[in-house]
């Protein structure tokens, strides 16, 4: 009975916490207010490195029902025309003075063009240091391509692989993408022979799943022994892409009894660095960890966004229009928001709950305020939810706490839906055609 009652407290509690999360979304969130950038207008280069350089990839061979993610079906003259510009946006974005501790390439598919890819790498590392470059990928690369070339040019690979599970497979469309879940396993298998650091990414939350198949998953991942497994529930959204994942989405209610066969799957050979992020506990200390922290980003390429300060950062996701901002003279980021200080502070409340720990006196430091002061009703909430026990003066998240991280964590996610979304919306800040160049560009793009 008192276990029935603690379930049902936590599922008000996060179906509360959805509504609020999607309230507070479409809010702050909101591209109203984006304000776009003309010819004269000069952003600020911040005095410090920034963490991460993001680079968008947004060419896919197919396109995966629950991807929301800029991307569109590959050609391959479109491509080469793209990564010429993107490496001239890179080459831009240095001579201005920026400077980044890190390097993450997401797509779309970012090995569709190896050459091309390689290219970009060898660039970047030619005129600034990085300390790590991260790569996505899907898993067929590792069949069809050719990754012995990424060594000593990739530190970290994480590879989309969703899941093992055949059902699951063909329900998302994957499978006659990339092949079933034993030949998917071994392609992970010949990625772990040749990249340095390996995380796998999993997801939960389909409606065919159960405890006991989320649990047979990650078995089958864990066999593997990748470096690192990100799992996350499958991200439903508060747009367009709400009808398309949430066709394949399970009862919200399923999700803690898989989260919890999440925890004892992981148990015995990973440590939980987030309630979404394991790294493995055996061999050498895993290097090139992937732990998003709410660090500073700068974004390149059609459909990159970036964030530094408290400023918002979009470029274009029109492949067209980001070719020719780069063949003016241009960077590709043509538009900003001002983010709200409620709102960043909420975000580094999700990273705290992540952590495990709400450190009253580290966050003071920080932000001047007590937990308290910031956030009355987010506490007294969390508190109420069971999420939080008190230890002296700092709260420790309880396994439902880490839940309660877990899903304001896949809000997260919908956020960045619900803001591509909208950018995919914006007015275009140049027309077509500008200069000869441009035309070209533009009818390499349309043929």
């Amino acid at each position: 009975m008192k276990k029935f009652l603690s379930t049902s407290r936590l599922n008000l509690a996060t179906s509360s916490l959805d509504w609020a999360m999607g309230m507070t979304i479409k809010q702050s969130l909101s591209l109203k207010d984006a304000v776009a950038l003309n010819d004269v207008t000069k952003l600020a280069v911040p005095d410090k490195p920034i963490e991460t350089l993001y680079i968008h990839i947004p060419f896919c061979h197919t396109l995966c029902r629950f991807c929301s993610f800029h991307k569109i079906k590959f050609n391959e003259g479109v491509a080469k025309a793209y990564f010429k510009a993107l490496r001239q946006e890179i080459r831009m974005v240095i001579a201005q003075g920026y400077r980044f501790n890190r390097v993450y390439i997401g797509g779309g598919t970012t090995t569709i063009l190896e050459d091309e890819l390689i290219e970009t790498i060898e660039m970047i590392k030619s005129i600034t240091t990085v300390r790590e470059v991260s790569c996505e990928s899907d898993p067929i690369y590792f069949k069809e391509g050719n990754p012995h070339l990424l060594k000593g040019l990739v530190d970290r690979m994480s590879i989309g692989v969703q899941s093992f599970d055949d059902k699951i497979l063909k329900a998302s469309g994957r499978f006659e993408k990339f092949g079933s879940g034993l030949q998917q396993a071994e392609y992970v298998s010949r990625a772990i022979e040749v990249i340095p650091t390996v995380n796998l990414d999993m997801m939960y939350g389909f409606k065919m799943q159960t405890p006991e198949t989320v649990a047979s998953d990650l078995a089958q991942t864990i066999r593997l022994s990748p470096d690192q497994i990100t799992t996350y529930p499958l991200t439903v959204g508060i747009g367009q892409n709400r009808k398309k994942a949430g066709c394949l989405a399970g009862n919200p209610e399923d999700l803690w009894p898989q989260f919890l066969a999440v925890k004892e799957a992981m148990g015995e050979r990973y440590i939980m660095e987030f309630p979404w992020t394991f790294s493995r506990n055996f061999g050498q200390p895993v290097e090139n960890k992937y732990v998003l922290d709410g660090e500073d980003c700068f974004g390149v390429g059609s459909g990159a966004f970036g964030r530094f300060g408290e400023q918002f950062r979009i470029s274009s996701f029109d492949i067209p229009d980001y070719i020719n901002r780069i063949n003016a003279g241009h960077t590709g980021t043509c538009y900003t928001k001002p983010l709200e200080a409620k709102a960043l502070l909420q975000h580094h409340l999700m990273m705290m709950m992540g952590h495990g720990l709400l450190d009253n006196q580290q966050f003071k430091a920080h932000t001047g305020k007590s937990l308290w002061q910031a956030f009355p009703l987010e506490m007294s909430y969390l508190i109420s939810a069971g999420a939080l026990n008190k230890q002296g003066n700092n709260y420790k998240t309880t396994v439902e706490g880490q839940f309660i991280a877990l899903k304001m964590f896949s809000g997260f996610l919908a956020g960045m839906d619900y803001l591509r979304e909208q950018a995919r919306e914006l007015p275009l800040t140049m027309s077509v055609g500008e200069t000869e160049d441009d035309n070209q560009s533009s009818a390499i793009i349309t043929s």
